[in-house]
This record gives C-alpha cells, structure tokens and sequence, in this order.
C-alpha cells in the first residue's frame, strides 16, 4: 500500500521536540511521503533532514485542520485533495506520545479491515439538542482515509470548506466531530481500533489504579465522572486503550489530567507498554511545558 503521513506540529517555543522527532522517525518506515508542517519553525531541522519529504511552514491559523489541508494540498500535482497515487493519507499531529511501540500491526488490524476512514479512538458525543443518538467522533489526532473516500466528492467537499474557526470547541464541533458525521452521512465507514460504542461502559475497576485515600477529592471527582453517560476514552482510559493496541498516549494525560488520573500509574502504564521507546522523552517534554506554563 501507497501511504502519505502529514503530521501537524506546533510548539510555542519554535522548537521539534524530540518526542515529536521519534514520531517523525517512526512514521518514516511506513510512509512513502512524510510531510511536516509546521506552524513554529520556519525551516527543518537538521536532525530532520532525509526523513521528510516535504517540510511547508505557515502562519498559526486554522488549527491542526488548518495544517492538514495544507499539507493534503501538497500530495496532489493541481492542489485538490485526492492525493492521485496514494492508497492511504493518515493526519496526525503532536499531541501523543508515541509510538510507544512497533505501529505496523494496527495498519492490518481486522477492526478497521473494511474501513474508509480509521483512526485510534472513536468516543461518543452528546446528541444534537433535541436528538436522542449520540454523535459518533473519530478522534482527529490520528485519521486514516483511504482510497475510496480520497476519490470522493465528500473528501473534497471537506476538505475545500475548512476555514479558521473562531474558538476550539467550535473546530472540534464543526470539523472532528463534522468530519465523522459527514462521512458516515455519505454512506462511508469509520472505524478505530478503540471504539467505545462497542466495548463497555467504564467503571470502578478501570481507575482504580488511579484511587487513594492520599487523593480523596481527586478519587472523589474521578468515581463521579466514570458514572457519566459520555467520556473520552483517550482521556479516562489511557490502560484500555494500550490494551487495545493502540501505541500512543495523549501528553494532555499528565499535562492537564482532566480526569484527575493518578500520574505516576499513568507514567507506569507508559512505561510497561513501551518497546523501543525512551520514557525520558515524555519527561524531558513534560518539564519544558511544565516550566513555560508555569
């Protein structure tokens, strides 16, 4: 298979992390074309050169959505967005740690065999107001189109329509969870390797790594939030989703730690998943935004 990878990268420091370096790498075996673009540096990175294909600096607008249309533009010879002689486009960005190990598995993964658009996690959104079915949401950090969709009137007609959003929740409205609805809508398939409208509800045994006397409102709010109808598996379940097969974990898991997850058990579950991957790259990471979010 003809696979292209754009990778969506933003620092604040104007820096490639070396997480991000890794990933780069990683990807680099099972690409054909890597593209980078980047919203903070202007120009590759040495320790870069001979891994990327096409490097395209822009301005920061437009969030990831913004980098990935940008970057599918470069695949095509006229600028659309079919990408002519690639099998597979996968957008992804720098959010996750990883691979924290040997990702070839999951691009032959039979739960995502038959799928047009395939990704890590599908979570499930609230319904519309006055809806009763919940919104299905491929989650955008990982997002794999194959050819029928590329070839499509529905990629284009995406792809063609994604402008700078006034807010992140209204790109996650109108483009993540948009991208799921519209293709599903166009009779296409998604699938991921997590899928929480098929796997069970979460429940106390899922955190209870992440539970202590020592933490009792944390653990407090945490048993709440479980109980809730709708949640982010990449958030809450970061085991299940290793479990899964899925080589990645989100930095905001320790950086922001919505669910107030107990981080030396997530630190742990990173650790024991990786094969071939250095856990001092997500602490030397952590410590550098730590420090300017400070």
């Amino acid at each position: 298979m003809r696979r292209a990878i754009i990778l969506a990268h933003h620092d604040p420091d104007g820096i490639v992390d070396p997480h991000v370096v890794h990933a780069l790498r990683a990807y680099r075996a099972l690409a054909a074309r890597l593209v980078l673009v980047s919203t903070s540096v202007g120009r590759l990175p040495d320790d870069l050169a001979g891994t990327i294909d096409t490097f395209l600096p822009r301005a920061n607008v437009g969030y990831d959505f913004g980098s990935w249309q940008a970057g599918l533009r470069t695949l095509s010879p006229s600028g659309d967005f079919d990408a002519p002689g690639f099998d597979e486009v996968v957008c992804v960005n720098d959010s996750v740690y990883g691979p924290l190990f040997d990702a070839t598995p999951m691009f032959a993964d039979p739960r995502i065999a038959d799928a047009d658009l395939w990704g890590m996690v599908i979570s499930r959104q609230p319904p519309r107001h006055g809806g009763t079915i919940p919104r299905p949401h491929l989650q955008s950090w990982f997002l794999a189109a194959r050819q029928a969709l590329l070839a499509s009137s529905c990629w284009s007609d995406f792809w063609s329509g994604v402008a700078p959003q006034p807010t992140k929740d209204d790109v996650i409205s109108r483009y993540e969870v948009g991208l799921s609805e519209q293709v599903t809508a166009a009779g296409f398939r998604i699938a991921a390797l997590y899928d929480a409208g098929r796997e069970a509800h979460p429940g106390w045994r899922d955190v209870v790594a992440d539970l202590s006397p020592r933490r009792p409102c944390a653990s407090w709010r945490l048993l709440r939030r479980v109980r809730r109808p709708f949640h982010n598996p990449a958030e809450l379940l970061p085991r299940r989703l290793l479990a899964a097969g899925v080589p990645f974990a989100k930095v905001s898991l320790l950086r922001v730690n919505h669910y107030r997850l107990a981080p030396e058990s997530i630190r742990a579950a990173i650790r024991a998943a990786a094969a071939g991957y250095d856990p001092d790259l997500v602490e030397r990471h952590l410590s550098r935004i730590t420090r300017r979010d400070a």
